[in-house]
């Protein structure tokens, strides 16, 4: 091809043209590689695989079969900002929505412990079911720093509450299903903590895919114009703010451990359809106090604070230039600086957050500032933590205004 007969501003600019080219062929693909943006064919191109995993016996549970054989699943969509994951995507279960989720494939470094071990003729050794039982213990002691009842580890051992496989060329394949999944935090924390009601369900699994009930995230409000709301927006933003305190209250008491959040986004929580009890979503980032602790306090060598830091879990670099220090802020703090107030630059609000607009009264303003930046540091991001009493007054006065403002709703 000749190409000077392009068209005459083409070609005199060709190499700029292939650069811009070039430079949106890469952040489409960043897009995508991040999970900014997704396409429904990457959902069907991940059943593909499980449903050809399953044809060939090498994948199985409960939702395999509606999955593969019965199309009782349907309704296929991908789902976008799943940083972490190799694949979310939502469908429908005859009338029931959930969403599919799977991890992404570790490396060769990034491996964790053989389930099993291959000698020199290629057979395969299978722990026992007290050596696998053993294993598990220890899996959950390191991943989130408790000691389970047998009951619970006779759970987490099997595919299916309460079913035994008796057939020990299955038993062995659900032990293969399995232990990629135990690997995973969320999966852990929903069966550890069904009883909760704070985070989605597990519904069931198929291969390395679980699928657990879909929570409609909450959808950003923080615009331009939020600082002018209706009152009866108001009164919604007052009932989502009150319900986030509650669930805060309940991670900090209603488990062993009190959980950190240590990435904090408002689309993070949901309401089940229909529901009016919030849920909170990103499962990959909520731990114990314990494992929060020792994942900031790592002692690696830091040059700034921020080197020490798991996403929102905030911690400091000490002296002798090492992350020694525990997380020193807390979920309250977190959320009030990054959903309750806003987007701030040099203390000045960029993006006015869930309680910010023109219904804000002064004594509100002035607590939530307080409770985003308890020592009101101004030189780093807030490394304190919102403290019980400032926690007790915001709650309080959040509870009277949406009382105040229920007549609106």
């Amino acid at each position: 091809m000749n190409i000077r007969r392009l068209p005459g501003f083409m070609y005199h600019y060709k190499f700029a043209l292939v650069l811009l080219l070039s430079g949106l062929f890469l952040v489409v693909y960043l897009l995508l590689h991040w999970g900014i943006m997704c396409t429904n064919l990457e959902a069907w191109r991940h059943v593909s695989t499980v449903c050809s995993q399953h044809r060939d016996g090498s994948a199985m549970g409960i939702l395999c079969e509606p999955l593969c054989a019965e199309k009782g699943i349907h309704s296929l969509a991908c789902e976008t900002l799943h940083a972490g994951k190799e694949a979310v995507f939502s469908a429908h279960w005859e009338a029931t929505p959930l969403v599919f989720k799977a991890s992404r494939t570790k490396t060769l470094t990034e491996q964790f412990e053989s389930l099993y071990w291959v000698d020199p003729t290629g057979f395969r050794h299978f722990p026992s079911e007290e050596n696998f039982i053993v294993m598990i213990k220890d899996l959950v002691i390191t991943k989130l720093n408790m000691t389970v009842s047998q009951r619970e580890l006779e759970r987490l051992a099997r595919l299916r509450t309460y079913r035994v496989e008796t057939d020990e060329a299955r038993r062995l394949l659900e032990m293969e299903n399995l232990w990629p999944l135990l690997q995973e935090n969320e999966y852990l924390m929903t069966i550890l903590h069904e009883d909760k009601d704070v985070f989605p369900q597990l519904i069931g699994t198929c291969g390395t895919f679980y699928a657990v009930e879909y929570v409609r995230p909450i959808e950003t409000p923080t615009t331009v114009l939020a600082l002018s709301d209706s009152k009866p927006e108001w009164a919604k933003r007052l009932k989502l703010a009150v319900m986030i305190f509650n669930l805060l209250e309940e991670l900090q008491t209603n488990f062993p451990e009190p959980l950190h959040l240590c990435d904090v986004k408002i689309n993070h929580f949901g309401l089940p359809l229909g529901g009016q009890k919030l849920k909170f979503l990103d499962l990959d980032a909520v731990f114990p106090k314990p494992i929060a602790d020792r994942i900031v306090a790592n002692g690696k060598s830091c040059e700034k604070h921020e080197d020490c830091d798991y996403f929102d879990c905030r911690s400091t670099c000490s002296r002798n230039k090492r992350c020694e220090s525990p997380v020193l802020n807390n979920n309250l703090q977190i959320v009030c600086e990054k959903i309750f107030l806003g987007w701030t630059l040099s203390g000045t609000i960029i993006i006015p957050g869930l309680l910010m607009s023109e219904h804000t009264t002064s004594t509100l303003a002035v607590l939530l500032r307080q409770c985003a930046n308890p020592d009101g540091d101004t030189t780093h991001l807030p490394r304190a933590a919102a403290s019980d009493s400032l926690k007790i007054r915001l709650h309080n006065m959040l509870k009277e205004m949406e009382k105040e403002y229920s007549v609106f709703v």
